[in-house]
C-alpha cells in the first residue's frame, strides 16, 4: 500500500538528485567529464541530498529527553551506519581491518554520504538535547543555535588542522546544505519569504480593497527568486571551473552555484504537476540509497577503452546506452536483494516492521 503521508515533492527532488548522481558517475567513470554539464551536475547532486535531509529532520520531532536522545540517534545510526559498514565488507572481504581503518580516516573510500549524513543529523540532535536540558531563563532556541555553533566550530578546528578521521572536510562541506533544509522545515522561512513580494496596492485603493482583491494571490517568492538563481547557476557554469577549490573564493562560488542550482530544482519540482512523470521521479526517490550504492558499479559496463567525445552522436549514444544498461542491473539487483529481509537490512539499513491488521 503507498504511503500517503510522504511529501511527493520532496520525494521527486530525491528522484530528480539520484538520476543526476548515476548520470554524473557515468560521465565521470567513462572519462567524459566536460566543464559545464558534468560542474553543473557536481554541483547540485548531493547538495540537493543534504537540504532534503536537513529538511526531513527539521520536520520531525525535536529530541524530548536524554533517553529519547540515545533512541533516536541509535535508530539513525542503525540505519545510515549498518550498509556503512557492511559494504565495506563487501567490496573488501580479504581486507578488513585495513579497509575499515582506511575508509574511517577517507570516507570517499566507501559510502561516505551516509557516514557524513549520520554526523549532521546527530550535530543537529546533539544541540536539540543540550536545549532540552537547558534551565534558567536561557531560551532553547540561545542553546540550541550555541551548541551547535560549537560543533560547527570544532568541525572546522579540526579541518584547519589537519585532521582525517571521518573527513570533517565533508562534514564542513554540507553544514550549510543540511541546516539549510533544517531551518526551512523549521522556521517559517517560506511564509517569511512570501510576505515579502505582497501584490502593490493601487493609487487611491485603500488597504481594505487591497486586501480583498489580493487574497490569495501573494507573489511568490519563487517567481522572483528562481529566474534570479537559474541566471546565477548558468553564470558560474560557465565563468569558473566549479572543481577547483582551491582557494576560499572558489569554494565560496562552488557552494553559491550549489544553491543557486538547488533552489531553482526545488522550485521546479514544486511547481510540477501532478502526474504519472511526477510519480516516477518520486518512487526513483523512495530508492536514493539502494541505488546509490550499487549503480557506479556497472558505470562502465560498456566501456571497452574507446575515448568517447561526449557531444558528439557516438558519444551521446554511448551516454544513453551505458545509462540503461547500469540502470537495469542495478535495478534487478534491488528487486532480488530487497526480497530478502536480511539483505534489506544489512545492504540498505531498512528494518523490517511489521503491518498491523486493523
Amino acid at each position: 500500500m503507498a504511503n500517503t503521508n510522504r511529501n511527493q515533492t520532496l520525494d521527486a527532488v530525491k528522484g530528480v538528485a539520484i538520476f543526476l548522481v548515476m548520470l554524473g558517475h557515468v560521465l565521470n567513470l567513462n572519462h567524459m567529464e566536460d566543464a559545464y554539464l558534468y560542474d553543473g551536475i557536481k554541483a547540485v547532486q548531493m547538495p540537493l541530498f543534504m537540504i532534503v535531509s536537513g529538511w526531513l529532520c527539521g520536520m520531525g520531532r525535536k529530541v524530548s529527553g536524554l533517553r529519547d536522545y540515545g533512541r533516536i540517534l541509535g535508530r539513525r545510526a542503525v540505519s545510515y551506519l549498518t550498509p556503512f559498514f557492511v559494504w565495506i565488507a563487501v567490496l573488501y572481504p580479504l581486507e578488513l581491518p585495513g579497509a575499515f581503518v582506511d575508509t574511517l580516516f577517507h570516507l570517499d573510500y566507501g559510502l561516505w554520504f551516509l557516514m557524513t549524513l549520520f554526523l549532521l543529523t546527530a550535530m543537529v540532535y546533539t544541540a536539540q538535547l543540550a536545549a532540552c536540558l537547558a534551565k534558567g531563563t536561557v531560551s532553547r532556541e540561545i542553546v540550541f543555535w550555541g551548541a551547535y555553533g560549537l560543533q560547527a566550530a570544532f568541525v572546522v578546528i579540526e579541518t584547519l588542522l589537519g585532521w582525517e578521521f571521518l573527513s570533517p572536510g565533508l562534514t564542513r562541506l554540507y553544514i550549510p546544505f543540511y541546516m539549510t533544509g533544517y531551518v526551512a522545515a523549521a522556521y517559517p522561512i517560506r511564509e517569511l519569504l512570501s510576505s515579502c513580494f505582497p501584490p502593490g496596492r493601487q493609487k487611491g485603493q485603500s488597504v481594505q480593497e487591497k486586501e480583498s482583491l489580493g487574497k490569495g494571490l501573494l507573489v511568490p517568492a519563487e517567481t522572483v527568486l528562481a529566474p534570479a538563481a537559474a541566471v546565477g547557476f548558468f553564470y558560474l557554469i560557465i565563468r569558473y571551473d566549479l572543481l577547483d577549490m582551491s582557494s576560499f573564493q572558489a569554494l565560496l562560488r562552488q557552494i553559491t552555484a550549489s544553491f543557486c542550482g538547488c533552489y531553482v530544482i526545488f522550485c521546479l519540482c514544486r511547481l510540477w504537476p501532478d502526474g504519472k512523470a511526477k510519480q516516477a521521479a518520486a518512487w526513483l526517490g523512495n530508492y536514493t540509497l539502494e541505488i546509490y550504492a550499487l549503480h557506479f558499479h556497472f558505470a562502465t559496463i560498456l566501456n571497452r577503452g574507446t575515448a568517447w567525445e561526449l557531444y558528439s552522436f557516438q558519444g551521446i549514444l554511448f551516454v544513453l546506452a551505458s545509462f540503461a544498461v547500469m540502470s537495469a542491473v542495478t535495478g534487478a539487483i534491488i528487486f532480488v536483494t530487497k526480497r530478502i529481509r536480511i539483505l534489506d537490512f544489512l545492504l540498505y539499513g531498512r528494518r523490517f516492521r511489521k503491518t498491523r491488521t486493523p
